[in-house]
């Protein structure tokens, strides 16, 4: 059995204190109890409250479900709304921080809601019910819109790929929303293509980087390298610039802003197996096997590459952003259940940049339960990286002091 999800407004404290344990640097389990808990995921800067004093999370068991605001260095927990199993709203998933806000945004189906989470009063809600299907929401960096993704089917390769025609499930519209008087812009229209992951940029609010998933295989790997995944919106004047890799694939898995919001961070599967394939026949100097080559890579706004550099042995991950440093935080990727930091512009006479041990998270990945992937957010400050681990039946949020 698991702890009860607790009502609305009650306050608790269920933190736990211990070193990190590949660094020793100072960690806190921030959740205990109930089934599932999930972190803000790894876009750039929805992870915290202005101040950076607090992370949301939502909780949630078969029963009943909750969003949480949480003290980082605290654990002190106070649940801004809760929801049993029918109501029209639920809070599983994760939940993002508006930039320079104490709001926060959480999507549910067609739902929308941005709750202040000092005080728990919902500031915005929209249902998008009979108009389209979410594809996201997340807010600009100066804090006054929210920027939302919806597609005009419903559509996910992993359940539908068998039965919808793909060619027939795209289309989608982004929308600006003014914060202060609730007024809806449509700012970009796509017949061609499924929309997803909004991710603002951190310094400009007239910049979007997000997803355009192409049939037929989507965010699996899409047109077989004709487009890539990850492409740059001007809001001002609508134009789209594509991300793509220089690696023969074309096409990334995730992706994410510099600090600076100068440079796109990007990684995927590589098109070029050789090196493995050879392993398989030859024999494989690794333990476990010839591995899966993988590339990771830096582009510039305008799409110009940067640097791109190909890794021998892959394990599922993400590409997060130092919020100090041109660093590129990754969990997994290099190395698996551990959290390390690409320094890019630090690189050897092979063009091969340092990297940083900075946590273990030791989550073990199963596919399709993101509550298993550590989705790393630093604070702006520098201070606190922040994940979300599982690695038994249950799932939690910690976060591990970096100064």
């Amino acid at each position: 059995m698991y702890a009860d999800i607790p009502p609305k407004n009650s306050e608790f404290n269920e933190s736990v204190v211990f070193p990190d344990e590949a660094t020793g640097r100072l960690t806190r389990r921030l959740t205990r109890d109930r089934q599932s808990n999930a972190k803000p995921t790894y876009h750039g800067m929805g992870g915290f409250s202005v101040d950076d004093e607090y992370t949301a999370f939502c909780t949630w068991n078969d029963d009943a479900s909750a969003l949480v605001r949480v003290n980082i260095e605290t654990g002190d927990c106070k649940v801004i709304d809760r929801a049993e199993v029918g109501d029209e709203f639920q809070f599983e998933g994760c939940a993002e921080f508006i930039p320079q806000t104490h709001w926060v945004v959480k999507t549910d189906g067609s739902k929308l809601r941005v709750y202040d989470s000092r005080s728990s009063n919902i500031v915005y809600f929209r249902d998008y019910a009979g108009e389209g299907f979410l594809g996201g929401a997340a807010g600009t960096c100066d804090g006054k819109s929210l920027i939302v993704i919806r597609n005009d089917h419903s559509f996910s390769y992993v359940t539908d790929k068998d039965t919808k025609d793909p060619y027939g499930v795209l289309g989608y519209s982004i929308f600006l929303v003014d914060l202060d008087t609730g007024r809806e812009e449509r700012i970009f229209r796509d017949e061609k293509f499924k929309g997803g992951h909004p991710i603002p940029n951190p310094c400009d609010p007239n910049l979007l980087l997000f997803n355009r998933d192409s049939p037929p295989l989507f965010s699996h790997g899409g047109d077989h390298g004709k487009t890539s995944r990850d492409w740059v919106l001007n809001i001002q004047n609508g134009q789209v610039t594509e991300i793509r890799p220089g690696d023969p694939s074309k096409f990334s898995l995730h992706s994410n802003w510099s600090y600076k919001g100068d440079h796109v961070y990007y990684h995927g599967l590589s098109g070029d197996q050789s090196t493995a394939d050879r392993y398989s026949i030859e024999g494989s100097p690794y333990k476990d096997g010839p591995g899966t080559n993988h590339f990771i890579g830096v582009a510039k706004a305008d799409g110009e590459s940067v640097w791109e550099n190909q890794y021998p042995y892959m394990t599922y991950g993400h590409v997060s952003t130092h919020r100090q440093a041109n660093v590129i935080i990754v969990d997994n990727l290099l190395a698996y259940e551990y959290i390390s930091g690409i320094h890019w512009e630090d690189r050897d006479s092979d063009d091969i940049p340092r990297v940083e041990l900075l946590a273990k998270h030791n989550s073990t990945y199963a596919q399709n339960d993101q509550t298993r992937h550590p989705h790393c957010t630093m604070t702006s400050d520098g201070k606190w990286l922040c994940y979300n681990a599982k690695f038994d039946n249950r799932s939690d949020v910690y976060v591990v002091k970096m100064k």
